[in-house]
């Protein structure tokens, strides 16, 4: 993702709504990833720091780290990862269908 260090608010409103999304529930991502960058290339990249609040639940430990892989292999760009956002505001508020 281009410009990654200006767009971390975005990033941190991207995993975090994409896991709301999945999982119906909410965790507070603080001290769970950080930006770091590459000594040779300077690219900035997501590197997990995951704490046990992450680590104990596989299924969203294996989730988060897919989403963080994607950004760092530059596959979400910015308007990527706003429409997503935007997707997942807007089906936040849809009524629940029942089918039986």
């Amino acid at each position: 993702m281009e410009n990654m260090l200006q767009n971390i608010e975005l990033i941190h409103r991207y995993l975090s709504i994409s896991i709301t999304h999945q999982f119906y529930s909410t965790v507070d991502l603080e001290g769970e990833y950080t930006f770091t960058q590459n000594i040779v290339s300077k690219k900035t990249t997501i590197a997990s720091t995951f704490t046990n609040k992450i680590l104990l639940y596989p299924k969203l430990k294996l989730f988060l780290t897919a989403l963080i892989t994607e950004i760092n292999n530059g596959n979400c760009t910015v308007d990527f990862i706003r429409e997503k956002i935007k997707h997942f505001e807007e089906i936040r508020y849809l009524p629940v269908k029942r089918i039986i």
